[in-house]
């Protein structure tokens, strides 16, 4: 029995993606069998990409430059003179590449043939799409918007948050010019939003660490110079400024996120990017653990203060305190959010438990949470080398 065509579109916006392109296509090869449209709009590739588009039969469109801009001399000052703390920076100058990541979606999003659509990166890959089950639910509508699991690589390991592009273009658009995000079109309605269960859809973002993404930094500068009372804006600006290594200029930025109107979750992420600048400014370990202390207050649904409290009383040798915080972590379901350490969501807890349990003598437990270990990781060589204790 033939498969029927799926209901919704794969849209992607792409620059020099020649490497990674076919990589995300081969992850949709289901999709594409069955006639699922996959849209690539490329604004301006260098390596080949839109021949690698066009002959894996995507609808491709060259809009080269069109998303492009420059930064001001009026516009780097402004935000060198607003966000700069401690003498670092300057951030940005003058003459530097903007891209406007929200027109570019957005024209990708009017060339599909479908109103559903699946917004995803060149650097994508699909581990998981039920595509009969999305199907049958576009088909019974009700639904705006389907969140999902995605999984982002960077410098420091995988991380998990919540997606939500998955959704109906007739009721959100694309806003943010840098980070760009969904909002629901002025004066449409929106229906429900669903968050879906892994194996219905799952995304992992492999990033390319050697792309040059400045641009993004003066762009979320810029959007949070127009919205000063945003917090998402104000805290992705912080974000990047912390990757950037200015934990100077990104503390007071942090510290001033943690205020009613923010959310449990954005109040708690803020509090512990503040506690890592301060961590690097060398700052008190005192400072550091009330920040902690503060951000698992903030909201208990997550386990990444509560773990980086564990650790810290690890490589203390306080083997109490880490099993304590670390089982308070374990007690908290493992649930995607603002972006947190996939480490935390799985392995994480367990790690810490058999060796703090482990040297408080209490060999049974350790033995329980390290066989977790060799479940969730069982290629990892700490865990064979660790083998031995419990022989």
């Amino acid at each position: 029995m033939r498969k029927k065509r799926p209901r919704f579109s794969v849209v992607t916006i792409v620059r020099n993606e020649a490497d990674r392109l076919p990589r995300l296509l081969a992850s949709l090869a289901d999709f594409r069998a069955r006639g699922g449209e996959v849209v690539v709009l490329d604004t301006g590739s260098e390596d080949g990409t839109p021949e690698v588009a066009r002959s894996a039969g995507c609808r491709l469109v060259v809009a080269r430059k069109r998303f492009d801009g420059r930064l001001t001399e009026r516009q780097a000052r402004r935000i060198n003179g607003t966000f700069s703390r401690d003498g670092e920076g300057p951030f940005v100058s003058p003459g530097e590449r903007l891209f406007n990541f929200a027109r570019a979606r957005n024209c990708a999003s009017a060339l599909a043939r479908h109103d559903f659509q699946l917004a995803l990166d060149g650097g994508d890959v699909v581990d998981a799409l039920d595509v009969d089950w999305l199907d049958a639910s576009i088909r019974e509508g009700g639904t705006s918007v389907y969140r999902f699991e995605r999984r982002v690589r960077n410098r420091g390991g995988w991380s998990v948050e919540v997606g939500d592009c998955f959704h109906d273009r007739r009721v959100m658009e694309w806003k943010g010019r840098a980070h760009n995000y969904l909002s629901v079109i002025p004066f449409v309605r929106a229906r429900a939003t669903l968050l879906l269960a892994r194996d219905r859809l799952l995304v992992s973002h492999h990033t390319d660490l050697e792309k040059h993404r400045g641009y993004q930094l003066a762009g979320t500068a810029l959007e949070a110079l127009a919205d000063p009372g945003s917090v998402r804006w104000r805290h992705l600006l912080a974000r990047a400024l912390v990757t950037l290594g200015y934990h100077g200029s990104a503390l007071p930025i942090l510290l001033a996120l943690d205020r009613a109107e923010a959310s449990p979750a954005a109040r708690s992420a803020s509090l512990g990017l503040a506690a890592s600048c301060v961590a690097a400014s060398g700052g008190p370990s005192d400072e550091v653990e009330a920040l902690l202390f503060r951000a698992a207050k903030r909201d208990s649904s997550r386990r990444d203060p509560l773990l980086r409290l564990a650790h810290r009383r690890l490589v203390e040798g306080d083997m109490q305190g880490a099993a304590s915080f670390a089982t308070a972590a374990l007690a908290i379901p493992a649930q995607a959010g603002i972006g947190e350490m996939e480490w935390n969501h799985s392995v994480g807890p367990h790690a810490i438990l058999y060796w703090a349990l482990f040297w408080l003598g209490r060999r049974d437990e350790a033995k329980r949470h390290f066989k977790r270990c060799r479940e969730l990781e069982p290629a990892n060589p700490v865990y064979r080398d660790h083998a031995r204790l419990f022989a």
